[in-house]
């Protein structure tokens, strides 16, 4: 008998199943389906029952309600371990969004943190059934998180862009919203681009790579500085002292870390943003949006990021039907930093 929290006649006696039930003129295994959202019931049947538990405030005993379901009601997040290199808020927003999205759901977030050769900590929660599913918060080449995912029957989502086929995928166009961004800076006259990156094993800033490079090209324009690689203070000096060797006017970054890094470099050497050189970023954040002068950038919600994703993989693992491919929508934000 499932147990939980709520009022049965007695301030000081949990609710069960059975009160319901015989409360309702229902039987036992009608309040369960109910509950556990499987099986068929009724329209009328269930509104009485979700009435009922509603106004009684009942909660279900959760180590009950997860025998029942052969769940664990845990879903785990997959970070890579160097989530945290230059500090990126990226992935501190998506641990809070996922958290209260799954929440939101009856479900709890568990962390797994992987490199991309190395999947262990991932691979040690699903052998021993501690998750109903997992995100993988990053795409990368040869990701054994994914591989290994790909193997399992465990449901999972991933926040990135793939063309793989059998992948359950979140994200925004980054390629559309780069090629956007990047034709609105060549039609405001700027033509010569430097480029700075991150790693070419990210699947995004591949994506964002070809969304600037096809702009240029439609433009006929060739950047004159592409730099990947771009991690550390030290490699967005080095960048940047070649780059201005050759007068860019315009800087555009593939994320907002990397975006900071060139701003502070130009402060530190006396540039003058936009007056001696424009700087524009692929990833939108706070700090870009409150830098003086703000910074022109490509802006996605992060919150509407997660919360897709969480409740898309919530669906799966209770067995609803979701779309292969789900797009978060994105907005080009013109400010100061790009201002002629």
């Amino acid at each position: 008998m499932e147990e939980g929290r709520g009022l049965a006649g007695d301030d000081r006696m949990p609710m069960t199943i059975a009160d319901i039930a015989k409360e309702l003129g229902v039987s036992k295994s009608t309040v369960s389906r109910v509950i556990s959202g499987k099986g068929r019931i009724g329209d009328e049947t269930r509104n009485r029952v979700q009435s009922w538990i509603r106004r009684h405030n009942y909660i279900p005993n959760s180590t009950a309600r997860a025998l029942a379901s052969n769940r664990t009601y845990n879903v785990a997040v997959v970070i890579p371990r160097d989530a945290d290199r230059g500090d990126v808020p990226f992935f501190q927003d998506c641990l809070v969004g996922l958290a209260e999205t799954f929440a939101s759901r009856g479900y709890a977030a568990v962390l797994s943190v992987v490199d991309a050769s190395d999947a262990s900590s991932l691979e040690n929660l699903v052998r021993n059934r501690k998750v109903d599913g997992a995100i993988l918060t990053r795409l990368v080449e040869n990701d054994a998180s994914l591989d290994f995912l790909k193997d399992d029957a465990l449901p999972f989502v991933v926040m990135g862009t793939s063309d793989e086929e059998g992948l359950y995928t979140v994200d925004s166009d980054n390629f559309a919203g780069c090629y956007e961004l990047t034709k609105l800076l060549l039609g405001l006259g700027l033509r010569k681009l430097v480029f700075l990156a991150g790693s070419r094993e990210h699947e995004v800033n591949l994506l964002r790579h070809k969304g600037f490079l096809e702009a240029c090209e439609g433009e006929d324009v060739k950047p004159v500085l592409e730099e990947w690689d771009v991690e550390t203070v030290q490699d967005v000096s080095r960048a940047l002292e070649r780059s201005v060797e050759q007068f860019p006017c315009c800087i555009v970054c593939t994320d907002d870390v990397i975006c900071g890094k060139a701003l502070a470099w130009l402060e530190k050497k006396g540039y003058s943003v936009p007056g001696d050189v424009k700087v524009a970023s692929f990833y939108d954040s706070e700090a870009l949006k409150t830098h003086v002068p703000p910074v022109t950038a490509l802006s996605v919600s992060s919150w509407e990021l997660c919360r897709t994703a969480g409740n898309a993989l919530i669906d799966l693992v209770e067995e609803k039907s979701i779309d292969s491919r789900i797009p978060v929508g994105y907005q080009v934000k013109i400010r100061e930093s790009t201002r002629v």
